[in-house]
Parts: structure tokens; C-alpha cells; sequence
């Protein structure tokens, strides 16, 4: 809802005014000092201006933005109850010439009005109980107030929201000549018949609520007639009401039970008897006289069973379990029952609560109070639960793959009833662990075993196991080992499994003055060539004390192979012999070749397109003494790209017959001397070598 509060007089007289600027006085003021709006209202706020304050820039604002806001025209928005001062400032030739303020309240409205029921006879027009007595009930469908002629009863209603401005409430009747009602809320009953009552809000009057009155002659009395004043449980009898006098608007009851777990009675006055004992009936009559009549009702029911839901409990010591006895028949007056225990220095019991005391068996009775004789019984067993469990080593055990140790543990106290356990593996792959302990190791690694008592308890203790591969012997890859003499050659031990733990060997020479060993503390030990000679170099293994040996042969190896030709043939060939000088068996012989040409400028000869050398070997086996097949070289990435002038060679290692590999360190390389060809010092120009095309050669 938005209400704009705008006085179009005023605005008139305002125009008057600006017409004689003589007259007019200098004012810059709001209409009004202060108003009141709904929270869902918007004000537009009306400003008297006369004078020299007639012109100029407005602005407006407001104290308390969480009460309301205003905006550049001054309408203000309410945000929630409360009170703000808004205040309008003038600004002429940018300057603050006068301010004025108006105090604004946001109140909030009353949404509903509800009239209490307490103390009041209220029916629905509905009710068959009004059938005959209620006028015209179908064209008004609104609650019923029974009122008796001469009485009167206080209203009370509230307003929703609690927090609403203004909570007060009007009463009015339609009819006062049937009931009346003060402003105090004062209802009384005039003269038999109806009218209507409602009840509205001060502050916002739309919002009402409606109730027919019903002023009727009232009960003056009630007699109870039973057919008998005793009445067993399970039984019903029928009580009758007889109202007087017999003018009276309304002759019927409702009934109630003062005990109905003694007995219960429907709105027909039928009594149930429920249990043992005595019970008040009343008979109130429905007219709102609040006459009452009572009748007293013995119900007569004995406890015959008592039932237990556990025929066995088991608990531990200091602990406790609730037990639930149940008398029967449900309906019995007393179903309390009391408590015994057969031995109390196994276990007591308070109010079906049992108690463990120590390990052992008793038995539990519950006994009626109404009925002493019977009684139900439960055999209680109890025991000792453990309360920590240790393994007796606490930093953990270490031990071979495929082999076996067996858990010692603890459980406390020493008396505990149940020390069974149960094991479990976090890494069964690496450990096993069966039902008595016994952990078992499968592979390399850490496991971690957990023991937990198996009584309930639930207590816990974790050991860790670390599962070792040992050593299973060890070998040396080759039977012989070639040395030379002033340099090392590194000999790796191969320990057997390769995932021992343990990989640390020790190594011995057995002639220290052929050869030396140095090792540091892995598997690989560099053996060092002293002299010439054959000696033999052994490998123990720190784990198992494993050996393995093999010769060492110290002699000058570099020289084993020697250039015995080189030449450049007549159509630009590479020809070289190689001799095995040695006494040991070479299978592949590698070199290097490097070129010029005939002016002695260095020849590129090699697939990379810049250097002028390549490498090559002797794939064949040449036994002690023997010299290299013609045609049978490897030129590996040789490129024929000019005429050769020279060519030197390099021998850069080769291979043993037992795999060992030779090489000959780059500062120990020695180039032969050069190969000339016969066009030797003939100028002629080098080709550029073209991308992509073939070259080779054969030695």
C-alpha cells in the first residue's frame, strides 16, 4: 500500500505566496513535526518552502536506516518497527542553507486477533449435541458460545504480532438485548437466544473475529443413577444423567474420569473398569452453568503373572543392564514390582537395574507388591572384561622371509573371563598372521599386526613385523676380468636374491702385488692392475657369508690390437689389417678413422655432414695371433664425399671373448701414422657432401 501525503491546499497557498515574494516569509519547513506509518506504507513527505528559501537543491535522509529509508524525493519506505528522524537539507550555490527534520514512527500492524477459550463453553455450530437448541445455524458458520441467562464470564484476546504497535482489543454484540459486553470484556447472558460477538483490533479495526452467543436457560441441578457401585475390570455398566429443571435449553452431559486408568467412561456415560482401585465420574452439563454431578466407581483387579523379557542376562563387572518386568494383566490397580538377587557379591539389582560385582552366576527376581506370591525369574552372568591388552615386545620384531614367529601378548586384568582374541594383517601380502598368533612372512616389507580382545571389550594393540629377504648366495658375472696395469676396472657382485635387504660385500685380492681392490661397502668393488700377472679377486657377503671369485688378469691391454696396415686404394678406398698381438680370444675390435684430403685439409667424411671422422669395427673373432679379413669391416657412419688424401686410425677398444668390454680411455688414444694416397698434395676441389645420399666403404 502506498498513501501519499500530499496537501494540494497548501501547495496552492504556496503558489499565492511565491506570487508577492514581498510578503512572503523566509521558510524551509516539513508540514507536519511528526507521523506515524505502517510498515507497509510509503509517505512522500511534504516540505513548506517560502522566501529566499523558495529555490535551491533538496536532499533528505535518514537516522536509522533499519527503520526506514528515504528516498531522493523524499518518499520514505519503511523497513521495520521503529522510530527515525529524517531530516531535509537545502543546498544553494552548493552550500547547506537550512535543514529541517520530522520525527516518523513505523509501526506495526495486528494481523490477527484470537479470542482465548479458556473458561468458556465453545461448541462448533455443527455439534449434534445443539441439534434443536441453536437457531438458524446454517447461515452463520461460526464457533458457538454457550452462555446461561444471568451469568457473565471475563473475555480475554490477544493480537498477533506480540510485537504489534497497539495490542488493545474492542468488544461489541450484535444483540444486547441478548448478551451484553463491556470494553473490559465483561460477556454476560441478557435473555435466552443468539446474537453474534466480535472482537476486533483498536489499531486496525478490519482485522476481527466472530463467535455466535448462545444465552440458554440454564441446568440448576443433576442426578446420577448406576446400576451398581462396583464395578471389576475388563466389566462396563451405564451411568445415567437426569438434568432439572426441565425447562432447561439444554439437557445433556459430557462425562469424565477423574482416575481413567481405574476406570473410563465414553460420552454415552458406558463406564470401563480399567484396574484396581476407585475412580470419580462427573457429568458437567453442556450449557455453560458449570453444574456438576459425581459418582465413585470401585473396579476391583489383582496382579496373576509377572513377565520378564530376558530369561538371561550377561554383563560385565561394574557395568549395569536394565531389565523390564511387566505385571499382568495390564489393567491390574498395583503393577509395581520389587527386586531381589539371589547373591549380591555377583551382582545387585535396584529398580530392574543390574549391577556386576564380580565373575559368577546369580539369579534375579521380581516379585508383585499387590501380589507377593507371584514372581518371574532371570539367571545373571557375569564376567570380566579386559581392560588393555600389550604385546610383551613393544619395539617390534624383525625376522627372514619364510620363516615363522610366534606373538606373546598380554590381556589385563589377570582375571579376565573371556581372553579369547582375534589377529589381523594390515599387509597380508607382505605378513600372515593366524588365529593363535603365529605371524609368517611372505615378502620383503612392513607389516603392522593388531590383536583385539574378543569379549566385547573392544581394546586393541598393534605390533610392527618387518619382513627381511636374506641373502641366497652371490656370483660375479664374468669367470675372468681383464686389468691394466695403472687403471681400475669396477666389478659388480651380483647378490642373490636382488631384493635382499642386505647388499654389502667385502672384497679380497689373493696377490696384492698384481692387483688392488677398493670397495665402498656396496656390491661393487674397483680392482686396480699392479703388474702384470694373473691373480684372483673374491666377494664375501656381509649377510650369510656368501663368496664367489673370479681371475683378474693384469697385463697391457691397450696394446692387444695393433694397426698392422692402412692404406688408400686407387679408386678412393679405405683398406685396413688389424693384429691380435695378444694371447686372449677378441671378438669385436672398434676404431676410429679420421680424413683429409689432398691438400691435408681435414675431409668431411662423416653422415653428420660436419666432422671428418667416423667410427667403425671388426665384427669377427680373431683368436691370438690372427689378423683381420679383407672386406669384412663395419664402416658405421662413413660418407665417401671427396678423394682421399690421408687417413689416420685410432683403435678405441674392443671385446673379450667373456663379454668383458675394453675400452680405451679417450686420453690413452693413440692415432696411427697417416695413409697417403697417390693423388697426395693434388689440388682439386672437395665436393660438398649432399644430404641424403649413400656413401661407405670396406676395409
Amino acid at each position: 500500500m502506498k498513501r501519499k501525503l500530499l496537501i494540494m491546499v497548501l501547495a496552492a497557498v504556496l503558489c499565492l505566496l511565491a506570487a508577492v515574494p514581498a510578503l512572503a516569509a523566509d521558510t524551509f519547513a516539513f508540514t507536519e513535526k511528526s507521523i506515524r506509518i505502517f510498515e507497509d506504507e510509503e509517505v512522500t513527505l511534504a516540505l513548506r518552502q517560502e522566501g529566499k528559501y523558495a529555490d535551491g537543491e533538496i536532499s533528505f535522509s535518514s537516522d536509522n536506516a533499519r527503520a526506514l529509508t528515504v528516498s531522493d524525493d523524499g518518499t520514505v519506505t519503511p523497513v521495520a518497527k521503529g522510530r527515525a528522524t529524517v531530516t531535509a537539507a537545502l543546498k544553494q550555490n552548493g552550500k547547506t542553507v537550512r535543514k529541517a527534520t520530522i520525527e516518523v514512527q513505523v509501526l506495526r500492524r495486528v494481523t490477527k486477533v484470537t479470542l482465548s477459550r479458556k473458561n468458556l463453553t465453545v461448541m462448533e455450530a455443527g455439534d449434534p449435541l445443539l441439534d434443536g437448541v441453536l437457531i438458524a445455524a446454517d447461515d452463520l458458520d461460526l464457533p458457538v458460545i454457550v452462555l446461561p441467562v444471568s451469568r457473565g464470564m471475563n473475555l480475554s484476546a490477544s493480537c498477533t504480532p506480540e510485537d504489534a504497535n497497539n495490542r488493545r482489543v474492542a468488544y461489541a454484540s450484535s444483540d444486547v438485548g441478548i448478551a451484553k459486553v463491556s470494553t473490559e470484556g465483561n460477556l454476560r447472558g441478557v435473555e435466552a437466544g443468539e446474537c453474534v460477538l466480535t472482537v476486533s483490533s483498536v489499531q486496525n479495526p478490519e482485522i476481527v473475529e466472530q463467535y455466535r452467543v448462545l444465552v440458554v436457560e440454564p441446568v440448576k441441578k443433576i442426578s446420577i443413577e448406576a446400576p451398581s457401585k462396583t464395578l471389576f475390570a475388563g466389566e462396563t455398566m451405564e451411568l445415567d444423567a437426569v438434568c432439572s429443571p426441565d425447562k432447561a435449553s439444554i439437557r445433556k452431559v459430557t462425562w469424565t474420569s477423574k482416575r481413567p486408568n481405574v476406570a473410563t467412561v465414553d460420552e454415552n456415560g458406558v463406564v470401563t473398569g480399567v484396574a484396581k482401585g476407585s475412580a470419580t465420574i462427573e457429568a458437567t452439563a453442556l450449557d455453560g452453568s458449570k453444574v456438576t454431578a459425581s459418582f465413585t466407581v470401585n473396579v476391583q483387579q489383582e496382579v496373576t503373572s509377572i513377565t520378564l523379557k530376558q530369561d538371561n542376562v550377561t554383563v560385565a563387572t561394574k557395568r549395569q543392564v536394565q531389565v523390564n518386568a511387566s505385571a499382568q494383566p495390564a489393567e491390574a490397580n498395583n503393577r509395581q514390582v520389587s527386586w531381589e538377587s539371589s547373591d549380591e557379591s555377583v551382582a545387585t539389582v535396584k529398580s530392574g537395574t543390574i549391577t556386576g560385582v564380580s565373575p559368577g552366576t546369580c539369579y534375579v527376581t521380581a516379585r508383585s507388591v499387590s501380589n507377593p506370591s507371584v514372581t518371574a525369574s532371570l539367571m545373571v552372568t557375569v564376567y570380566q572384561p579386559a581392560t588393555k591388552i600389550t604385546f610383551t615386545t613393544q619395539n617390534g620384531i624383525s625376522f627372514h622371509k619364510g620363516t615363522s614367529r610366534q606373538l606373546d601378548w598380554v590381556i589385563e586384568p589377570s582375571n579376565t573371563t573371556n581372553k579369547a582374541v582375534t589377529f589381523k594383517s594390515n599387509a597380508p601380502k607382505i605378513a600372515t598372521v593366524d588365529e593363535y598368533g603365529v605371524v609368517t612372512g611372505l615378502s620383503r616389507g612392513s607389516a603392522t599386526i593388531t590383536v583385539t580382545t574378543a569379549d566385547g571389550s573392544n581394546k586393541s594393540a598393534n605390533i610392527k613385523v618387518n619382513v627381511t629377504q636374506p641373502v641366497e648366495g652371490v656370483n660375479l658375472p664374468q669367470y675372468t676380468y681383464y686389468v691394466p696395469i695403472g687403471r681400475g676396472v669396477n666389478i659388480k657382485a651380483a647378490v642373490q636374491p636382488s631384493d635382499a635387504n642386505n647388499q654389502k660385500v667385502s672384497w679380497d685380492i689373493a696377490d696384492p702385488s698384481i692387483a688392488s681392490v677398493r670397495s665402498n661397502g656396496t656390491s661393487t668393488g674397483k680392482v686396480t692392475g699392479n703388474w702384470p700377472g694373473t691373480t684372483v679377486v673374491t666377494t664375501t657377503t656381509e649377510d650369510g657369508g656368501f663368496t664367489a671369485s673370479a681371475n683378474v688378469e693384469v697385463g697391457d691391454y691397450d696394446n692387444a690390437v695393433r694397426l698392422e696396415n692402412l692404406e688408400i686404394s686407387a679408386d678412393n678406398k679405405i683398406r685396413i689389417v688389424l693384429w691380435n698381438t695378444s694371447n686372449y680370444t677378441i671378438t669385436r675390435v672398434k676404431f676410429r678413422v679420421l680424413c683429409y684430403d689432398t691438400m691435408n685439409y681435414p675431409l668431411i667424411c662423416n653422415t653428420d655432414g660436419v666432422t671428418n671422422g667416423f667410427d667403425g669395427s671388426y665384427p669377427l673373432t680373431l683368436n691370438p695371433g690372427e689378423r683381420t679379413q679383407h672386406g669384412r669391416f663395419n664402416f658405421g657412419n662413413y660418407r665417401e664425399s671427396g678423394t682421399l688424401g690421408s687417413v689416420t686410425l685410432i683403435i678405441t677398444g674392443f671385446t673379450f671373448d667373456n663379454g668383458q668390454e675394453w675400452k680405451i680411455p679417450e686420453e690413452y688414444w693413440v692415432a696411427t701414422q697417416p695413409a697417403y694416397s697417390r693423388n697426395m698434395w693434388t689440388p682439386t676441389p672437395t665436393p660438398v657432401p649432399i644430404p641424403g645420399s649413400d656413401g661407405g666403404a670396406n676395409g
